[in-house]
């Protein structure tokens, strides 16, 4: 029988570089399909926490939160969310597959923006995915913003991953926070 992971509340530990959108600045890339007025990297922190409503069968919630310093913006869709090791340096297994339907979310100055990471609970023997999780602990999550290739690593030690190709987290659009 599996046992539960400590549910971590992380706080990012480096900011992730500008992007300007609609047009590259200083090289930084910047994706076509990004809607008008994206939010800049340099304007988002980043935080992941455990979701306060509870866990589900086999699963633990966390909430990814998008605050925005800059001026008014917009973010529409899913983050990218993988799990890292080596102090960010390497992905561990799959990252969370993006599902639900894309809406525009505008954050005014200070305002914020939610993703729900849904991650199956595999404690140290895979949990409900069993022998096709293999069990290997990470040293954090590396967080994109829907449309960004800017990449925010949150730190939070001891996160279990499954190093194999199996899918063991599941991550949403953002909604107005």
């Amino acid at each position: 029988m599996s046992s539960p992971t400590a549910s971590p509340t992380v706080s990012p530990t480096s900011s992730s570089t500008p992007t300007a959108s609609p047009a590259p600045t200083g090289g930084s890339e910047v994706d076509p399909n990004a809607p008008d007025g994206q939010c800049a990297d340099a304007d988002l922190s980043v935080d992941i926490a455990a979701d306060p409503g509870g866990a589900g069968a086999g699963s633990v919630p966390y909430v990814i939160t998008f605050t925005n310093s800059g001026p008014e913006c917009v973010l529409e869709g899913a983050p990218g969310v993988s799990v890292r090791g080596d102090n960010d340096s390497s992905q561990i297994g799959e990252p969370a597959e993006q599902q639900g339907t894309a809406t525009p979310v505008t954050l005014s100055t200070g305002g914020t923006a939610v993703a729900a990471l849904t991650v199956v609970n595999i404690g140290t023997d895979g949990g409900p995915l069993g022998s096709a999780c293999k069990v290997t602990a990470g040293e954090g999550y590396r967080v994109y913003a829907p449309h960004s290739f800017e990449p925010v690593f949150v730190k939070s030690s001891g996160v279990a991953a499954c190093s194999s190709s199996s899918d063991f987290m599941q991550v949403g659009t953002v909604t107005a926070g």
